[in-house]
């Protein structure tokens, strides 16, 4: 078992524990899966709005966004897409998180497949809490739309609504409490049901109790790992830029000018087209993001040689993020065991060590009865119960 300071030091292994084959693979592999689905969706929306195939890849690329003229059917699927992606990042962080508490715990070699496991016997418990505080905030709105429909009663309905003020005031002030519950339920649903491994209604009680009785080491701690992550993530993008500008360099020296087209072409055709706005207009148009705007001309060869050199830019992307994503999960989880330590002196990590150990050494003590045994035992009791019956008849 790691050894836990349970202070703020222990966030700074954010960084290192995130840096992880296991963690970032269930990040990539995550991501990779909610990001065919929203774009998939995403793609639908852009028909459904009457744009053809070929406008939407030139106008986005990859990773296509809402637009201002969606209608509500493109709405729905857009939302249905961003529904799917933050679901399946609850699910990835939640297997994360499992891991992540199982190496805290000292168990070095919990395998991907098991936390895939729990998180299909779990994943109630994973979206649940999110769910039940959507459902309580809508049925609350629900409830301040049919008193904004009572007032439009003539005299009843406004002389209603006025005496009402106050309660409606305090309703919506939980209501934002809610809210900002439900922010803290997103990042924390799947850290709780990870590392303590409880059910939806515990969730629910963490959550609340981390807001209301340790507040500041909840902003205190997670703003100090955000500063953890980012320079987690500067760092290593630092070296995979390197390493991306290494090959470059060598393999243009080699091959000349054919593979500088193909790499700049396959770089900005398969880069998001909003993003390359974004970098654009941040530099003033100028600068080092220039250069994304010129797609060389190629052949078929050429065109298909930098489809995959953009897809493996894009994957190195997608692993960068993956890095990001596994850093703060790891971080989330050592802050939620150092909270439940302070709250209620337990350590989550060690206490399920020792009761997953409690609960081997009771299958070993209890080995199960084996078949032929339950059989003989079987017509034992039934011969007992018939010696029984005939002496109470002759009696």
């Amino acid at each position: 078992m790691l050894k836990m300071y349970f202070n703020f030091k222990d966030v700074f292994r954010a960084a290192r524990l995130g840096f992880s084959p296991k963690k970032i693979w269930t990040f990539f592999c995550g991501l990779l899966l909610g990001l065919a689905v929203y774009n998939l969706f995403s793609y639908l929306a852009h028909a459904v709005a009457g744009r053809s195939l070929a406008e939407t890849w030139s106008m986005f690329g990859l990773l296509p966004i809402f637009w201002p003229d969606f209608g509500g059917w493109a709405w729905l699927l857009w939302l249905i897409g961003a529904f799917s992606l933050v679901i399946i990042y609850l699910l990835a962080a939640a297997a994360v998180a499992r891991i992540t508490a199982e190496q805290l715990s000292g168990n070095e070699f919990y395998e991907i497949k098991e936390a895939a496991g729990f998180v299909k016997m779990n994943w109630k418990a994973v979206l649940g809490a999110p769910l039940v505080i959507v459902s309580f905030i809508a049925f609350l709105v629900l409830g301040g739309v049919v008193l904004g429909l009572w007032g439009r009663i003539p005299y009843l309905g406004e002389l209603t609504v006025s005496l009402l003020a106050v309660p409606v005031y305090l309703v919506c002030l939980f209501i934002a409490f809610l809210v900002v519950a439900l922010v803290i339920a997103l990042v924390y649903s799947p850290v709780v049901a990870g590392a303590a491994q409880s059910d939806t209604f515990d969730n629910l009680f963490e959550i609340f109790s981390g807001m209301t009785s340790q507040p500041w080491r909840l902003v205190v701690y997670s703003g100090l790992l955000k500063m953890v992550c980012l320079a987690g993530f500067i760092t290593f993008g630092i070296f995979t830029v390197g390493a991306m500008m290494v090959a470059f360099h060598t393999l243009g020296l080699a091959m000349g000018e054919k593979f500088v087209n193909i790499a700049i072409a396959g770089f900005n055709s398969y880069t998001p087209g909003w993003v390359v706005n974004v970098l654009i207009k941040l530099s003033g148009g100028y600068g080092p993001f220039q250069f994304m705007l010129a797609v060389p001309e190629l052949d078929r060869v050429g065109q298909v040689s930098a489809f995959f050199i953009g897809m493996s830019i894009n994957a190195v992307r997608l692993l960068m993020l993956s890095y990001l994503m596994s850093c703060w999960v790891v971080g989330q989880t050592i802050i939620y065991g150092i909270i439940v330590m302070k709250r209620d002196q337990r350590n989550i990590f060690e206490n399920q060590g020792e009761a997953e150990a409690g609960e081997t050494e009771a299958a070993e003590e209890c080995p199960p009865v084996p078949e032929a045994v339950g059989r003989k035992v079987l017509k034992t009791v039934k011969k007992v119960t018939a010696v029984k019956k005939q002496a109470k008849g002759r009696k």
